[in-house]
């Protein structure tokens, strides 16, 4: 334990190497705070301490600034993974932003609103472009702060250079982030709640759909779906011809030993025909006269 003189150096020193602007979060604390409200009776008023928050800074300058080790939004911001990786995030905002619109009538204006989540690992946070499948489960209350998401196959957009989260001017806030992530609904899930945040171990694996009812229409691409196989039909092949004097296409279906059938007709045609202009050539060719050598 540190005696409060040395508490306030080492405050004052972790405050230094890692600056916060006034609009960011202390996302440590909002995670010290979460896990207070969780055992309430076995934590209250003992976890969330001035102490406890200074072992996170001290634990987080070790990790960051001593051994490298940045946490999974860092890298992302900075761009040196790709946001696509399974990965952990835990709500800690819903923000909503309200921008006018075209009215149906002239003169009037019809306000919109566009929900965001501010999503974080613990350490830093990242703004989420959601789909309208996902605003109403935000507006349902499915989702909520401090839901943790499973999501994979996120895209980060916006600035095409990276960004460092302890620039004074980075907010995950603020609607004007120079980066972003997009996630849908079917890339998304509900994670329990003692789930480990940050990157998910490729032992673990993504998110596989295991029910064709729990894909959602227009929710985007699907990550893996776990299917079994109930019945194997034959080959099947596709015939279209022109036939009639009217030249109308017609189309059947064969099966394999139809299509066989049909190709070898078809050889044997071509052979036919190939045969009888070799034929007509040679007799053309036998009537022609040449002169007689001097």
């Amino acid at each position: 334990m540190y005696s409060v003189d040395e508490n306030s150096r080492l405050s004052s020193h972790l405050a230094k190497l890692f600056p916060l602007s006034s609009s960011s979060k202390n996302y440590f604390t909002f995670a010290l705070t979460t896990v207070e409200r969780r055992f309430p009776s076995q934590l209250s008023g003992r976890y969330l301490t001035y102490q406890h928050v200074l072992l996170q800074m001290k634990s987080r300058y070790e990790k960051e600034l001593c051994n490298a080790k940045r946490p999974s939004v860092r890298k992302i911001l900075n761009r040196d993974v790709s946001a696509g990786a399974p990965i952990v995030l835990c709500v800690a905002q819903i923000l909503r932003f309200r921008s006018k619109g075209n009215g149906q009538e002239p003169g009037k204006s019809k306000a919109t609103e566009e929900i965001r989540l501010e999503l974080t690992d613990g350490w830093y946070g990242v703004p989420a472009v959601i789909d309208t499948i996902l605003q109403t489960l935000v507006a349902n209350e499915k989702i909520r702060v401090g839901s943790k998401l499973l999501i994979c196959n996120a895209q980060i957009s916006g600035s095409d250079e990276g960004v460092d989260p302890l620039d004074e001017s980075y907010s995950s806030e603020k609607r004007t982030c120079p980066l972003f992530l997009k996630i849908t609904t079917n890339n998304t899930r509900l994670a329990k709640w003692d789930a480990k945040l940050g990157f998910v171990s490729p032992k673990c694996g993504g998110i596989t759909i295991k029910s064709l009812r729990d894909i959602y229409p227009g929710g985007g691409n699907i990550p893996s779906i776990d299917l079994v196989i109930c019945k194997r039909y034959p080959k099947m092949f596709l015939e279209q011809m022109i036939t009639g004097e009217h030249q109308i296409p017609t189309t059947t279906h064969l099966t394999e030993g139809e299509e066989a059938s049909r190709q070898s007709e078809y050889d044997l045609k071509k052979q036919r025909a190939g045969e009888k202009h070799a034929d007509a050539a040679h007799s053309e060719c036998a009537k022609v006269s040449y002169p007689h050598s001097l």
